[in-house]
């Protein structure tokens, strides 16, 4: 079945064409799935197709607003599995949307939400693209523009990688979603032969973001269990391979889980790893979910770990919760209601 969402542009058409459609009406229909939605009439198209492809959905079925401006979306997919994706208001009335790649998460990290509900299965390329492009159309709806893509939502971007590289080609396509590669960025919690496929695919110019949360081998083992297969002098060896063009950079994401890896041993070990990268640390204040083993660190924690590092030499900033009050939060994503109590 041809995935007609997710396919990227030239592959498209070959595959269009190959089932008996015109090579120029095939080459329109691409344009007209991601640039002309809801204006043009797909029907005639569609109906010559059965059998032969398939149009993704995701339909928007809740939205929770936080006082911050904050959205969470809960999309219903068409086997009826469900994911969430949260637009968040930055400056200048841009919006910039936290993309899901799977219906759960295999990677079980203790201090995320979505790991407590395993691995139910990943999305298609065309999923992706229709939960962005539904997040998009809710977006223009209220007057807002979503002008960057983050790839932090539910999943591991990098764990079904041909889905999440043929989403990124399409969105990056000038006739396709034409999002700019600057506006776009990718987080893996360290999957190292993965990585380095994205590394030679897209040549750095997509951003990519580490889930480092830890500074120390074992620490990190401790609260990632994927962490047994991806040392850190591994990561490391990926990410000093990674081109970084222009005034590209690269994100480390950290976690601020208090009496964890908060530590002088643990900041010297970031400290270490950080160092030949160019790299800005983001520190995460841990955001709580039910059953979770861990406490939110006290604003005082947070800047002292930012000062730990700015004192070894490691830039950093700190990302603020954002939509929390709807469980929308970095590592809330689970599919828990605004009234369900942590």
């Amino acid at each position: 079945m041809i995935d007609l969402l997710g396919t990227p542009r030239e592959a498209l058409v070959r595959e269009l064409v190959a089932v008996g459609v015109r090579p120029a009406r095939a080459a329109q229909l691409f344009r007209v799935l991601h640039r002309s939605r809801g204006v043009t009439d797909l029907t005639p198209d569609l109906t010559g197709l059965e059998g032969k492809a398939v149009l993704a959905t995701a339909e928007l079925t809740e939205s929770h607003r936080t006082d911050d401006g904050t959205e969470k979306l809960v999309f219903t997919l068409a086997d009826g599995a469900r994911i969430e994706s949260v637009l968040v208001p930055m400056k200048l009335d841009r919006t910039t949307l936290c993309v899901s790649t799977q219906v759960g998460c295999a990677m079980a990290c203790s201090f995320c939400a979505t790991g407590t509900l395993g691995l139910k299965r990943s999305l298609t390329a065309g999923e992706i693209l229709a939960q962005i492009h539904a997040a998009r159309d809710h977006a223009t709806a209220q007057g807002r523009a979503v002008g960057r893509l983050v790839f932090m939502g539910m999943g591991e971007p990098l764990h079904h990688y041909d889905a999440t590289r043929d989403a990124l080609h399409v969105l990056l396509d000038r006739l396709g979603a034409g999002f700019g590669s600057k506006s776009i960025m990718v987080s893996t919690v360290g999957l190292v032969p993965k990585m380095r496929r994205f590394s030679e695919d897209f040549g750095g110019r997509v951003g990519l973001a580490l889930s480092l949360h830890a500074g120390t081998d074992a620490t990190r083992l401790r609260i990632i269990p994927t962490a047994r297969a991806t040392p850190l002098a591994d990561i490391r060896a990926a990410l000093l391979d990674h081109p970084l063009p222009g005034s590209r950079y690269l994100m480390l994401e950290y976690v601020v889980l208090p009496g964890v890896n908060d530590t002088d041993e643990e900041l010297d070990g970031v400290a270490a790893f950080v160092d030949g990268l160019y790299a800005v640390v983001n520190l995460i204040p841990f955001n709580p979910f039910a059953g979770a083993e861990f406490r939110t660190p006290t604003s005082d924690e947070v800047w002292a770990v930012h000062q730990g590092l700015r004192d070894r030499g490691v830039p950093a900033w700190i990302r603020w919760p954002r939509g929390r009050g709807a469980h929308g939060a970095c590592g809330q994503l689970a599919l828990q209601s605004p009234e369900e109590t942590v």
